[in-house]
């Protein structure tokens, strides 16, 4: 009998759970703007023997963090918000806090939204500070924050940003942060279940969190929401989150078409740009290599199996949880779990690189028609051997930087070993710039084309290499 993949993502879940002592799991894959599949693994409710189900509600801690960083480019985009303003002036209160020292800057709004205002690293104590009241933060400010350092010189992972940033949505929207985003992103998107007062779903069908210590599992207490929430104190569903997973990868690639989300699409892709210096992630993170940098509530991560990886995990006393998509791939994996610090991203990056593998051959994309002319270009030059041939397609420094006579007489050399040969493919890297292949009777020419910024854009960089097969 053969196996479904699904199957097999199915068992590698059940396997990591139980390798992590983790009692329950959900997990979805998104793609084509739905899901298409869940694994649902073990207890929702140790106690009382209720198992997870597609329906059950998980805590999904800094996972918040993204929408939190939407809502606030939601203000931006209504000019209401510049990121580049110091904080004091969304958030009167802070104006009391002394400087990290007399020549720092003043801490921005951007700088919360990266991690690069200064402050130091503080999962453990954020985690258990949920509940905070609005006058406990407030005396927070009064008393003075310590610094790890001035702000804008690193990243430096901060709970206490992304609650300052939820105070900031709740003054200039006038209304409270918790409000400001159901209303404007979780609604919209039909994020029924989705809430940021746990204690309220935790009246449903919802997923205990435990800890385990000495191979015994106990509840971990279930801290309230409050001032501190937009950091990480939203619960929801497979179903819900996969919603907003879908509204993610809608937003690539850019196109003309009209705007359906809450959200523009050119602001969802800012969340994955490289906003913050790269760093090297908590192990919580899944150990992401060097080329990753936070954006706006994701960490932007080159992946040599999925290509662009957008990404962030999640932790609380009681639960892990760990999303990504890739753009480029066009698909999204995330999981939950209900142990504390359960490390989901271990097992959703090989989740995501076994579906990678299963799909077909992605389409190639279709290169500009300024990038086929430029090609077409330099392709009629090598059957001639005379780069005066393209001249028409040449920007003016091109024959400067390099002489008409070198150029011909790199086309003899190249056409004496490779032979005639014909165009097999033009590989964009965007609309002005990409590869090219010809297949020659004796190997193979391949070729790199950048394009002027000219109003009809002409070749300014060309290389040539012979590949002899």
């Amino acid at each position: 009998m053969t196996t479904s993949p699904f199957s097999q993502i199915d068992a590698a879940y059940s396997a990591f759970a139980q390798e992590e002592n983790i009692p329950g799991l959900v997990a979805g894959i998104v793609q084509g703007g739905r899901l298409v599949h869940v694994t649902k693994y073990g207890m929702a409710d140790r106690e009382a023997g209720r198992p997870v189900t597609a329906e059950t509600s998980f805590r999904i801690a800094s996972m918040t963090k993204s929408i939190t960083a939407l809502a606030i480019l939601i203000l931006r985009d209504e000019g209401a918000i510049w990121l580049g303003a110091p904080l004091a002036q969304y958030l009167p209160q802070f104006a009391a806090v002394a400087p990290a020292t007399r020549d720092s800057p003043p801490i921005t709004v951007r700088h919360l939204l990266t991690h690069t205002a200064g402050f130091v690293t503080d999962d453990p104590w954020a985690d258990r500070v949920l509940g905070m009241t609005p006058a406990a933060l407030d005396a927070l400010m009064a008393a003075g924050l310590p610094f790890a350092r001035p702000p804008g010189l690193a990243f430096e992972y901060s709970n206490l940003g992304y609650a300052l940033l939820g105070r900031v949505l709740t003054n200039v929207s006038g209304e409270p942060y918790q409000s400001y985003v159901t209303r404007r992103i979780l609604e919209p998107l039909g994020m029924s279940n989705t809430l940021f007062d746990a204690l309220a779903a935790a009246r449903g069908d919802f997923a205990w969190g435990y800890r385990i210590d000495g191979g015994v599992f106990t509840r971990e207490r279930l801290e309230p929401d409050g001032e501190v929430g937009a950091m990480g104190g939203l619960t929801t569903t497979v179903n819900d989150y996969a919603r907003y997973v879908s509204f993610l990868l809608d937003a690539w690639p850019a196109r003309d078409d009209p705007e359906t989300g809450p959200v523009r699409r050119s602001t969802v892709r800012e969340l994955g740009l490289f906003h913050a210096p790269p760093y090297m992630p908590e192990p919580t993170d899944g150990g992401a290599a060097p080329s990753s940098a936070y954006g706006y509530g994701l960490v932007d991560t080159i992946d040599k199996a999925l290509g662009r990886r957008l990404h962030h995990s999640g932790g609380l006393p009681g639960y892990g949880s760990h999303m990504l998509v890739a753009p480029e791939a066009g698909f999204g994996v995330f999981a939950f779990g209900n142990r504390t610090y359960a490390p989901m991203s271990r097992i959703t990056t090989r989740v995501a690189e076994a579906f990678q593998a299963l799909q077909p051959a992605r389409t190639a994309p279709v290169p500009s028609p300024w990038l086929k002319r430029a090609v077409d270009a330099v392709v009629a030059a090598y059957g001639t051997g005379r780069i005066e041939t393209a001249e028409a397609m040449l920007a003016g420094n091109l024959l400067l930087d390099m002489p008409a006579s070198l150029r011909n007489a790199e086309l003899t050399r190249l056409k004496q070993r490779l032979g005639e040969g014909k165009l097999d493919a033009i590989v964009p890297t965007h609309a002005l710039s990409g590869r090219f292949l010809m297949t020659c009777v004796g190997g193979r020419l391949r070729g790199t084309v950048l394009l002027s910024p000219d109003t009809e854009p002409v070749i300014q960089k060309l290389t040539l290499t012979a590949e002899i097969v």
